[in-house]
């Protein structure tokens, strides 16, 4: 315990945070019930010209929205994602490459018990692809355990109090139990938007909020007031939080492609999922993804794909990402070779507004196929700049 203190007090001095302390931690938070939603706009690419026949250019679009709905009996979660590419080379007469492709998935976990974790799901994936004679469809179910926490609205909590201390709105340290109750109260902001409206639902939300901090006797007024107000509206409407979750879920059962991208169906698949999430101190958070899948037939592949992440904030500004993607397939066909791709990458960001942010990622790419001499032999490393915007 002491470690953990020490190890968040030299976070907290890193990244410039007033001097309040708290023992609370975010995987402390364990409110069922919650609701959280993200979708960005991404762009970044390059221009080369001079000593070639033609300016030569590489221009890159993405998208993705996430939702997640987490309670008791049920937990539904949606992500779509989508990439446009534009590319022209150096020379003259080559044509313009365009690329584009979208996916979808989502899965329903519904619990057997409000009070355990073993659960049954559906889930669905959907695909498009420029080239491609079809949509990819596929569907599945199975079992599962386990849960998986969103514990951004204690962050903001700690986030508020820091504030409120700062400028002396908040007098006196605040228990763990007052940061929760915080907590649930902004994690229920769809709640004060559904029952007031989006134009009406923040006044009724804050006093909420000073509700909690009034009956613990720590405002200094024992009121807000204009200034607690404005200044615990600038960290939830101002200050971006990435995503902060803790727990794991494993899941496990069969899938049907109903049609692939050459318009075929397919056998039944086997399917296994693990996720796990780890806020570590108040700064960073880690993230775990593992997939296995194949299908019931001769000669059939079988992929293994492990996503890991760290991100860091170095301030309420700048962010640290970092992601390693691996993809491991074995060749089902004995005249195959087997692949594994890995993907490496970190970015930096920095956030000009609450929801527009300049990076800078330095990605790495390296493919093992077991072919020499085929052009992918050593890494492909790539610098780039981009521009994010945050829609949701």
């Amino acid at each position: 315990m002491r470690r953990t203190a020490l190890i968040t007090a030299i976070a907290a001095t890193f990244a410039g945070a007033p001097a309040i302390s708290q023992a609370i931690q975010l995987t402390d938070y364990t409110f069922p019930t919650s609701e959280w939603e993200e979708a960005y706009v991404e762009g970044h690419g390059n221009i080369d010209s001079g000593n070639q026949d033609r300016t030569s250019y590489d221009l890159y679009l993405d998208g993705d929205y996430e939702h997640n709905y987490t309670s008791l009996p049920q937990n539904r979660r949606f992500y779509a994602d989508g990439h446009v590419d534009y590319s022209r080379s150096a020379n003259k007469g080559d044509k313009t490459d365009k690329y584009y492709e979208a996916n979808a998935n989502g899965n329903v976990d519904n619990y057997f018990n409000q009070n355990d974790k073993y659960f049954w799901y559906g889930s669905g994936d959907l695909g498009y692809r420029k080239g491609a004679d079809d949509m990819f469809i596929q569907v599945g179910a199975g079992l599962g355990y386990g849960r998986v926490i969103n514990a951004t609205p204690l962050a903001y909590a700690i986030r508020i109090v820091e504030e409120l201390a700062q400028h002396n709105v908040v007098s006196s340290k605040v228990s763990d139990d007052t940061y929760l109750k915080m907590a649930q109260v902004i994690d229920r902001e769809n709640e004060f938007k559904s029952k007031y409206g989006l134009e009406e639902y923040e006044p009724y939300w804050y006093k909420e909020v000073e509700a909690v901090l009034n009956q613990a006797g720590v405002l200094t007024n024992k009121a807000l007031g204009a200034e607690g107000v404005l200044h615990m509206q600038r960290v939830l409407d101002d200050e971006p939080i990435a995503v902060r979750k803790h727990g794991w879920v494993v899941r496990g059962g069969l899938g049907y492609v109903l049609q692939n991208y050459t318009g075929e169906d397919s056998d039944p698949a086997i399917q296994a999922q693990f996720e796990y999430a780890l806020p570590i101190g108040l700064q960073s958070q880690f993230l775990e993804n593992f997939s296995y899948s194949s299908i019931f037939a001769d000669d059939t592949d079988h992929v293994f794909k492990n996503k890991m992440s760290y991100t860091y904030e170095f301030t309420d500004e700048i962010d640290w990402e970092n992601s390693w993607d691996l993809t491991h397939v074995i060749a089902g066909d004995d005249n195959a070779e087997n692949t594994t791709t890995n993907v490496l990458s970190s970015s930096v960001r920095y956030y000009l507004t609450n929801r527009m942010t300049a990076g800078v990622t330095l990605s790495g790419t390296y493919v093992d196929d077991g072919i020499d001499d085929n052009g992918n032999d050593d890494w492909d490393l790539t610098t780039f700049f981009d521009l994010r915007y945050r829609l949701k």
